[in-house]
């Protein structure tokens, strides 16, 4: 890993810039999700030394003395990890710790050998080969280098390098090749292999949940969240919550659409008992009923934003609809010929219905983390 000039390790986050999402829900998304990534993977990357430092001069340590000989070791540590050979690495940073333990640069070289000890299987090959691949972003961004690394997986002997090889390969094939099915196989070899790391594995299901809703397979989603609870404990509970508002939003949409036909239908049918739309008109849209509109949207919204609110849309609209249904209710009982108290009621509740169907839609549009509040 390339250091400063003190000897303090900087973090690397993978191969190549982030990619481009597709929405800005999906940026927001991809931006945490590259976040935890480079928190698992850095641990890896301590094994992927930049070039060296320059040695500290004779001012600072003298010829022969116990820090200028741990300094010479840690720099020669410092290019053996550089060059992929890691167990030459090993020997040097626990020389240069026995040469003077309390060197500057001691925590550094404790916690580099410590993570080349825990990705030692194979002998460094397997950690080796994703280095090939992890320290170059254009070998990350090219499919056949992805390929060759997804297919030298399986003689990758059990342990972290393995776990962490699928999961560069995974985010390889969702965010540089656009191929998020094969994103989704590699996570799921993760959860499965039992010798990865637990933190790796619970970023691999939270990844794998993001590429099955960008699939639009929510349910696969709950199912692999339900088969590993103790990964993200609370990730089950939320996407069972996803997974409801499906039947909900078809339900709402086809409770909206129905009254938008019974209102458009009931509109026509009054115009042409009385001759002429604009008396119609006159009465279906009432002074008092659009006042009402504007107070319940702006009110509201110039509220939300006095008190530090970042949107107002759903009041807005919210006001909108509630005119939009009210106009519907005044057409209907304007066209309607029964009117019994029975009729009158069941207009009634079918409008009320469509008001909660929606503000529903709205707030899933607009602000999911209400209905998150409310159980939905």
């Amino acid at each position: 890993m390339p250091t400063t000039d003190g000897g303090v390790p900087r973090a690397r986050i993978g191969p190549g810039p982030l990619p481009r999402s597709r929405t800005w829900r999906a940026r927001g998304l991809a931006s945490a999700r590259r976040i935890a990534f480079a928190s698992v993977v850095a641990s890896a990357g301590l094994a992927m030394a930049g070039p060296p430092p320059p040695a500290a001069s004779a001012t600072v340590d003298d010829a022969g003395s116990p820090r200028a000989k741990a300094r010479d070791r840690f720099d020669r540590a410092e290019r053996a990890s550089h060059d992929r050979r890691y167990a030459e690495a090993v020997a040097d940073y626990d020389a240069a710790l026995a040469a003077d333990p309390s060197a500057p640069f001691a925590t550094v070289a404790r916690a580099r050998v410590a993570d080349l000890r825990e990705h030692a299987e194979g002998g460094y090959a397997p950690l080796a080969r994703l280095d090939e691949v992890r320290r170059d972003p254009r070998r990350g961004r090219d499919r056949a280098s992805v390929e060759a690394l997804a297919s030298d997986l399986a003689a990758f002997p059990p342990g972290r390098v393995r776990s962490e090889a699928r999961l560069v390969v995974a985010e390889a094939f969702w965010h540089e090749l656009g191929d998020p099915r094969r994103a989704a196989a590699a996570l799921g070899e993760i959860l499965d292999d039992p010798s990865a790391d637990r933190l790796i594995q619970a970023l691999a299901l939270t990844e794998l949940v993001a590429v099955d809703k960008e699939l639009g397979d929510v349910a696969g989603a709950l199912d692999a969240a339900r088969r590993h609870p103790d990964l993200a404990p609370r990730l089950a509970a939320d996407l069972a919550r996803v997974a409801r508002r499906g039947p909900l939003r078809a339900a709402a949409s086809a409770l909206a659409l129905g009254l938008v036909l019974v209102g458009a239908a009931s509109f026509a049918r009054a115009s042409i008992r009385a001759g002429d739309p604009r008396p119609v008109a006159s009465a279906v849209v009432r002074p008092l009923a659009v006042a009402f509109a504007l107070y319940l949207g702006g009110a509201a919204a110039v509220i939300v934003h006095l008190h530090g609110g970042e949107d107002a849309r759903p009041f807005l609209l919210l006001g909108l609809a509630v005119l939009a249904v009210d106009v519907v209710a005044r057409a209907w009982r304007l066209a309607a010929r029964d009117e019994r108290a029975l009729a009158r009621g069941l207009r009634a509740a079918r409008c009320a219905a469509g008001v909660v169907a929606i503000a529903f839609l709205i707030l899933e549009r607009t602000a999911a983390g209400s209905l998150d509040a409310l159980g939905l």
